[in-house]
């Protein structure tokens, strides 16, 4: 590997991941963590985008690149087999990393995509040395004996910190479990390694409360930090935990283009249904749609500045101007900035819904969806009608077999709410589309529905 040059790292969590992606950087190359969870050809599009020179990643994903790969193949095989073992024993030591600038690329990841196709995003070498004195010390308070463990994967910028740079930073540990989520494998894992930082995003929890074994309070108990992120924290879902359990989950927002987690609750001091407050060493805004900041209470979009902001996208000149706006970076979020200096998540800008003139945010909507007995989960998009009006959609994932009485129930509850906000529509499916990352995909949901936002 030489300096500057990309590195497509496509391996499930792992030492050899970790080897990759430290490795890289140690030599002054760019590592580009890729999600594991698409199928071998689904690849090339990256190799192509991102012009690696080296692909490090498993021999049945680099036997299905087949003749696009250009690039030397470092492979991982069963046990330590492979030609990324062979290189690292063949490797003399190197006594120093390259030298390099704080503002030099340093690693690419790629956005989750709920919008549009994933873009990649350039981060620095600063910006790990900020996330860890900024939210790796004052909400996390990392100590040497932590042991971390994260659902989030290596490749989605929150599982990066949780399980790879907040623990090596403080001298701790971390558990990596390459197997995709599955409740039954988490409770394993919670009982047999005892963490005692957890990061997971709120569909994990409702899977964990949901599949909780009778040790599940003894797997939970060394826990002192719980976290959420990715996307709201519903306050069903806090509650529920807490009555359970006896823990807070500290619920923060936080994007790839910041790397990780800004705004976060604090030990003893959550609110639920509320992302929390600034991480010190982040400033936040509110705007309008001319980019003026409004007054607490009026809602608006979310900038945020902090020493963690990526660079911009790869070539995306046009999304990187929209969105890094100098030193402030424009999250995609329509909040409200509480009285006590909390903040409200209303939605991302791209899903607010304009009904009979007047803004609807879709969190909102589902949390009083959510509290209605059997409702797994809900989604609130917009959807036309027959006269092509936008109408509240309500798309629900159900746990009750009685479908009229619960659409009965749903309505009820609603009724709390103005008349506009009232879904117009109850759709019952399945499951709900997901990224990677475990996201709600309403763009997936639109596209089915027809929806309009």
């Amino acid at each position: 590997m030489q300096e500057e040059q990309r590195v497509l790292v496509i391996l499930p969590d792992g030492p050899e991941c970790v080897y990759a992606f430290l490795g890289a950087i140690w030599a002054g190359a760019v590592p580009v963590l890729v999600s594991t969870f698409l199928a071998p050809p689904d690849y090339l599009p990256f190799l192509r985008e991102t012009r690696a020179r080296a692909v490090v990643t498993t021999e049945a994903v680099g036997a299905a690149l087949g003749a696009d790969l250009r690039a030397a193949l470092l492979a991982v095989g069963p046990g330590r087999s492979g030609s990324l073992w062979r290189a690292i024993e063949e490797c003399p030591p190197a006594p120093e990393p390259f030298s390099t600038h704080p503002d030099d690329p340093a690693f690419w990841l790629y956005s989750s995509g709920t919008t549009g196709a994933p873009k990649a995003v350039i981060h620095r070498h600063r910006d790990i040395v900020h996330a860890v004195a900024a939210y790796g010390r004052h909400v996390l308070d990392l100590r040497p004996d932590d042991r971390a463990y994260a659902t989030s994967k290596l490749f989605f910028a929150y599982g990066l910190g949780a399980s790879l740079y907040f623990p090596l930073a403080a001298g701790a540990s971390a558990v990596l479990s390459p197997e995709p989520f599955s409740a039954a494998r988490t409770w394993t894992v919670l009982a047999e390694e005892r963490p005692t930082l957890f990061f997971a995003v709120p569909s994990v929890y409702r899977a964990l409360l949901e599949q909780a074994p009778r040790h599940a309070p003894q797997a939970v108990a060394g826990l002192r930090r719980v976290v959420s992120a990715g996307e709201a924290l519903p306050p069903a879902l806090f509650h529920a935990w807490q009555a359970r359990f006896g823990q807070e989950i500290l619920d923060g927002l936080g994007s790839t283009e910041a790397l990780h987690i800004f705004l976060s609750n604090r030990p003893g001091a959550c609110t639920p249904g509320s992302p929390g407050r600034p991480v010190p060493g982040y400033d936040v805004r509110v705007v309008d749609e001319g980019g003026v900041p409004v007054a607490a209470g009026t809602p608006g979009g979310l900038l945020v500045r902090g020493d963690s902001i990526a660079a911009g996208y790869w070539q995306r000149a046009e999304a990187t101007r929209r969105t890094f706006r100098g030193e402030w970076l424009a999250t995609g979020d329509q909040v409200v900035e509480n009285a006590d200096g909390s903040f409200q998540l209303l939605g991302r800008t791209d899903d607010m819904l304009k009904v009979s003139g007047q803004w609807v945010s879709p969190p909102e909507v589902e949390g009083v969806v959510a509290t209605v007995d059997g409702v797994r989960e809900c989604a609130v998009i917009g959807a036309a009608d027959n006269d092509g009006v936008t109408e509240v959609v309500a798309c629900i994932v159900c746990t009750a077999d009685d479908h009229d009485d619960l659409r009965a129930r749903v309505e009820h509850a609603c009724g709390a709410l103005p008349r506009f906000k009232r879904p117009k529509r109850i759709v019952l499916l399945e499951s709900l589309p997901r990224t990677a990352t475990g996201k709600i995909q309403r763009s997936a949901l639109r596209a089915r529905l027809g929806g309009t936002r």
